[in-house]
Parts: C-alpha cells; sequence; structure tokens
C-alpha cells in the first residue's frame, strides 16, 4: 500500500479519498497542510499505487488497513482525519475501532452512512453503479479505455496526466470501486448523536445552487439534514455550505478544506482529547 508523508508537527492529518479516488486528489491540500503540521494521504488497496486486495471490503477492514499501513510507516498518533465522500466512513470507522487515537475530523460532502435509505433508486441507484462498474472493469481489461484516450482526462496538474492514464486504466480500480460501493447497502451503523463527545469536527458541504438537474435540487433538504447529522456526533461540530464548491470541494475550494484542517487542528490541540492522545502515545 502507497503512504506519502510530509511536513513535521502533531497531531498528525490524514487524508481518506472517496470512491474511485485515491492519494492524487489531496494535490491541492497536501503541501499547504505540510506548511503547519504533518500530513499523510495513501492509497487503498486497489486504487492508485496500491496492490489490488480480495477479501473484506468493508468499512470496518478498510479502516483497520489504514491504521496497520500508519503502523507499519512509524506514524504514530494522535490523528486528524480528513474524509471525502465514501471517505468519511471509513474515517469515522478509523475513530471508532482505534479511539484515544483521534483527536479531531473533517468531512468533505461525506457520505452517510443512512443515506441509500434516504435516496431510493433511482436517485441513488447501487444497481445501476455495479452494473458500470463492471462493464469498466471488462473494458479496461481489454485495453479499450486506454485506445480511445478515454482514462486522465481530469488530471489535477497537466504535468500528472500520464500518471493519471496509467492509474485510471487499471481494472483493478474498477474491481475495488465495486466491492467498496457495497458498503451502501450493508453500511455500518451510524454513530449515535454526541458520540464524540466535544472533538472538534468540521463539515463541510457542496453549494446545490449550482445543480442544474431537478432531482438534484431536490435532493438538498436530505442531503443537508444528513450533514447536520455528521455536524451532530460532537458538541463542537460546526456545518458549512461551501459556496461555489461541487462534491468535489477539496478541488474546487481546497483553501475551504485547509481552513477547516486548521481550524480542527488548532482546537485539538487545546484539548484535553489531545492531551489524553499524548498520554496514550
Amino acid at each position: 500500500m502507497h503512504l506519502s508523508c510530509a511536513g513535521s508537527g502533531r497531531p498528525t492529518v490524514v487524508l481518506e479519498s472517496g470512491l474511485l479516488h485515491d492519494s492524487r486528489d489531496w494535490l491541492l491540500i497536501e503541501p499547504v497542510v505540510a506548511n503547519f503540521t504533518r500530513v499523510c494521504s495513501y492509497d487503498r488497496a486497489g486504487y492508485g499505487w496500491s496492490d489490488y486486495r480480495s477479501g473484506p471490503r468493508d468499512a470496518a477492514a478498510i479502516s483497520d488497513e489504514l491504521a496497520a499501513l500508519l503502523a507499519e510507516g512509524d506514524e504514530t498518533p494522535p490523528f486528524i482525519l480528513v474524509g471525502h465522500s465514501l471517505g468519511g466512513i471509513f474515517v469515522r470507522q478509523f475513530a471508532l475501532r482505534h479511539p484515544r487515537t483521534v483527536v479531531g475530523m473533517v468531512f468533505v460532502d461525506s457520505s452517510h452512512e443512512q443515506q441509500l435509505a434516504h435516496f431510493p433508486p433511482p436517485g441513488n441507484s447501487i444497481l445501476r453503479s455495479q452494473q458500470y462498474f463492471r462493464k469498466a472493469f471488462v473494458t479496461n481489461e481489454l485495453g479499450i479505455p486506454r485506445l480511445q484516450h478515454a482514462c486522465g482526462l481530469d488530471a489535477v496538474r497537466p504535468e500528472l496526466e500520464a500518471e493519471a492514464i496509467y492509474i485510471e486504466c487499471q481494472p483493478t480500480r474498477w474491481l475495488t470501486a465495486l466491492h467498496e460501493i457495497e458498503i451502501f447497502v450493508s453500511p455500518p451503523p451510524m454513530p449515535p448523536r454526541g458520540m464524540f463527545g466535544d472533538m472538534p469536527i468540521e463539515v463541510l458541504t457542496r453549494d446545490f445552487d449550482l445543480e442544474d438537474g431537478p432531482a438534484e435540487r431536490a435532493a438538498k433538504p436530505i442531503w443537508t439534514q444528513l450533514q447536520k447529522e455528521l455536524a451532530a456526533l460532537s458538541s463542537a461540530g460546526n456545518l458549512k455550505v461551501v459556496k461555489g464548491a461541487s462534491h468535489a470541494i477539496h478541488i474546487d475550494k481546497p483553501d475551504e478544506v485547509v481552513t477547516a484542517v486548521r481550524q480542527v487542528w488548532n482546537a485539538s490541540r487545546k484539548s484535553s482529547l489531545s492531551s489524553e492522545a499524548f498520554e496514550h502515545r
């Protein structure tokens, strides 16, 4: 598994990507955060530069793999976890399964454990996504997208286009996504309100005014309520709508993500949670 860390300071910030994505997502975030503390990004098994892994791909297994990877890389707690989209579920599982190591969290338009119940098909068709991923796996096995120059079209920086083409044309990327999306069908329980005490939590969510389709606009009240529930996991949770940002807030408005990380970092250093985590170390 691929782990990339930079900077110095504590707590260490750990960046968790969403479905189908990898550490390249954080190229606009990681170097800025590294100016004030230690920060790590990584590729889950099957994405980016990490090998494909068979076996369970549920949130518990994935969060435990991250814990093992950090330990193997000599990255020690306390941690601040940042999760985008599906990565938000992995972040919460990490905090639940490895208590006293996490002192803050940032959710970047995070998925919600119970969102499938609120967005039934066709608004949230897991079956349609699975069919798409299966097709993409087969076509990439045959090399068709590479021949059609259909990979690497949205590289974060132009000089990374060749790397993006290689990574995005990997068949195992789609096979991994096929397994990971099943988490929405059998999700872990949503942590109860106040589960994380007074841990600093920042919740960033998209600007629905940018959505063109009526179905997407109609989803705004439900999505906003789900994001409020994420903020309510802590008495120190805050919710912010990032104007001008799509679901990819870390790409559209990276400064907003950095600001949220810094706020949590500052708050965690002052809190008793941080003191306990340092003692645990």
